[in-house]
C-alpha cells in the first residue's frame, strides 16, 4: 500500500496472488442453522417453496459483517426480507442479508464497505418467525448455497498493481538472494 492511500493493503504471496479469501463463510456469530438452502414448506405462508439462502439463528442485535469488500446496491425495506441489504462485489459475486432489526450507520445504496465491517443487526422484520438473518450468496444474480460454494481469493490485482507489486518484489528477492551465503569452491590439499 502506498503511503496516504485510502485503499486498504492485502496479503499477497511472491506470485501475486492474494492470500485472502474474498468473502466470509459466515458473516455473524451464529448459535445455528436454523434453515438451510433447500425446498422447505415456508413458515409464514404453509406452500413449499426454495430457500434461496441460509437463515442464521442468533440473538436480535447481534452484528452482522459484510461478508466481503463491496459497494451498497440496496440498503432499506423490501417485502418478506424486511430490513435488508444487497452488497455488489467483483466478477459478478454479491451478497444479501434481510430481516435485519436495524441497519447500521451510513448504510445506503452506492455505500462502500470492506470485509468485515458491520452493516446492521439480527432481528425479525419481513416474513420471519424469530430473530435470524436470512443470508443469500449469488453469482450473476442466481442464489448459491453459501456453505457449499468453493470461496474464492480475494479479486486480483489490476494489470498495473501487479506490474508495480512485481517491480517492488523483484528488488526484495533480490537482497534476499545478496544474503545467502555465498558458497566457495573448496580446495583440498594435496599430500604431494
Amino acid at each position: 500500500q502506498e503511503p496516504g492511500s485510502k485503499q486498504g493493503g492485502g496479503y499477497y504471496g511472491f506470485d501475486g496472488k492474494s492470500l485472502k479469501k474474498a468473502f466470509l463463510k459466515s458473516p455473524l456469530e451464529f448459535s445455528r442453522i436454523s434453515s438451510g438452502f433447500s425446498m422447505r414448506r415456508h413458515p409464514i405462508l404453509n406452500q413449499w417453496r426454495q430457500h434461496k439462502g441460509v437463515d442464521f439463528a442468533a440473538p436480535t442485535g447481534t452484528p452482522i459483517r459484510a461478508s466481503g469488500d463491496g459497494v451498497l446496491d440496496f440498503a432499506g425495506t423490501q417485502n418478506g426480507y424486511g430490513n435488508f441489504i444487497v452488497i455488489k462485489h467483483w466478477n459478478n459475486y454479491s451478497t444479501a442479508y434481510g430481516h435485519m432489526s436495524r441497519l447500521a450507520p451510513g448504510m445506503r445504496k452506492g455505500a462502500k464497505v470492506s470485509q468485515g465491517d458491520v452493516i446492521g443487526y439480527v432481528g425479525s422484520t419481513g416474513w420471519a418467525t424469530g430473530p435470524h438473518l436470512h443470508y443469500e450468496f449469488r453469482v450473476k444474480d442466481v442464489a448459491l448455497d453459501p456453505m457449499s460454494v468453493d470461496i474464492p481469493n480475494a479479486q486480483p490485482m489490476t494489470t498495473a498493481q501487479l506490474q508495480q507489486f512485481r517491480r517492488v518484489t523483484g528488488n526484495i528477492m533480490h537482497r534476499f538472494a545478496l544474503m545467502r551465503p555465498q558458497q566457495s569452491p573448496i580446495k583440498l590439499a594435496s599430500a604431494e
